[in-house]
């Protein structure tokens, strides 16, 4: 079985950890590994050059980096010179990117972590007589003009090395980073590891692809508000794309799509519990019971437009959809009636520009801190009584939008974000009672 393992900054996130993922990525026969940053890093880089934009140079956030990846290359390595001097270089050339700061310096600084997390990996794996080879993503993951990665440069490039290489050689690479279309580097945004992993594995032809983090797969509810909650142990690629892209956090959203295009089943594993089962996900829905699991998506805009026009026209649709596509600014829920749509969105970026493009077509308003909540699962919308049993349990709950019977697999609404908390809770109790 072909195999690619992504591990998140948590499982990497001390030299004591990444011996861990070294055992890990021998048990499970891993081709291709790839890794984020070491935790903290990320956080950092993004202080350093918001700091850097205005002028300054984040020397505290710089050392201590320098200090959390010296100590980890000094403590895993028998032999750390030339690591260490490899974190010193890294960290004078963002001290100088900083100093010298551009439009291309943030860029530049935020892939630095991806690149020495790896570097000092595969030297570890090396010293422990593993035949591991370091990857250079960039050279391979390309991102389009339109955002998308161009999967057949991927394929050609990094696909080819790997299905070319000896049955015992395993290959290390970074997550999150890619180059852009201008030939810049740059990132798939945050949480791009698992993405890169999907594509990687996509490219390769892998059977399985394993995502692993900090916590026993995917859960039926968000365990940082919920007490109780437990690991699903099974579920499709709609019901899980369903719950990552409405707020679930273990899992990128746009992991799904290259695995569910090409059959590559995902699975979700702890690194702190290796023997835990984990989320499998695959083409094959968790049908054990009616809903699988709750999630909540946070930030959330409605923007409502009310217009006469609207009232049996053609097109009026069609050009509010046209604001939001120019903005690039997409949408999650919608709700019409004859003279009034609500649509919500994530990415208030171009709000301004959207309302004053929005206002010729009727009266647009605006409401914030909004949750969108979403409960997953074998939910047919001709099969009665199922609302009210997502609804009755929170009939004290303002309810501001539903999206319902889209598909089978889940009920979406929207809440005040205040109410978010008692919301999961409540559901919680109702839906899951029995387990």
């Amino acid at each position: 079985m072909i195999k690619v393992l992504k591990f998140g900054g948590t499982s990497v996130g001390s030299a004591e950890n990444m011996c861990k993922v070294a055992q890990v990525i021998k048990d499970e026969g891993s081709k291709v590994t790839v890794l984020s940053a070491m935790s903290e890093t990320t956080n950092g880089l993004v202080k350093i050059c918001s700091l850097a934009s205005k002028g300054n140079v984040d020397v505290e956030t710089i050392d201590y980096l320098k200090t959390k990846y010296s100590i980890c290359a000094t403590t895993i390595l028998k032999n750390p010179s030339s690591a260490i001097a490899m974190v010193d270089a890294t960290y004078v050339y963002i001290s100088e990117q900083a100093a010298t700061y551009t439009a291309n310096s943030n860029l530049n600084i935020l892939a630095q972590g991806e690149l020495l997390t790896t570097a000092i990996f595969t030297l570890y794996l090396n010293e422990q007589g593993v035949k591991a080879e370091l990857l250079h993503v960039p050279d391979s993951m390309h991102s389009l003009e339109d955002g998308y990665v161009d999967l057949a440069h991927l394929s050609a490039t990094l696909g080819a090395r790997v299905k070319a290489s000896s049955a015992d050689t395993i290959f290390i690479t970074q997550g999150f980073i890619c180059t852009n279309y201008k030939g810049e580097l740059d990132n798939l945004g945050r949480g791009g590891s698992d993405y890169s992993a999907a594509l990687i594995g996509e490219a390769i032809g892998a059977d399985e692809v394993q995502i692993w983090t900090d916590i026993d797969g995917m859960h039926n509810n968000d365990p940082r508000y919920v007490e109780g909650t437990y690991p699903i142990r099974k579920m499709s690629f709609t019901q899980a794309a369903e719950l990552a892209y409405f707020g679930a956090k273990i899992l990128h959203p746009a992991t799904i799509l290259p695995c569910q295009r090409n059959s590559i089943n995902v699975r979700l594993k702890n690194t702190l519990e290796p023997s835990a089962a984990g989320t499998l996900i695959s083409n094959e829905a968790n049908v054990d019971s009616q809903f699988c699991a709750i999630a909540a998506k946070d930030d959330i805009t409605v923007v409502r437009i009310c217009s006469a026009r609207m009232l049996m026209a053609y097109g009026f649709l069609r050009k509010v959809f046209e604001v939001f596509e120019a903005h690039k600014t997409p949408i999650d829920m919608i709700t019409t009636s004859e003279v009034a749509v609500s649509i919500t969105i994530d990415n208030t970026d171009h709000l301004d520009s959207i309302i004053a493009d929005l206002n010729p077509f009727g009266n647009v308003s605006c409401d914030s801190n909004n949750t969108i909540v979403c409960v997953v699962g074998h939910i047919p919308p001709e099969e009665a009584g199922v609302n009210s049993s997502v609804f009755s349990s929170i009939s004290d709950v303002p309810v501001k939008m539903i999206s319902y019977g889209a598909s089978s697999h889940s009920i979406a609404f929207l809440i005040n974000s205040d109410n978010k908390i008692e919301t999961l809770r409540k559901l919680n109790t109702s839906l899951f009672k029995s387990k």
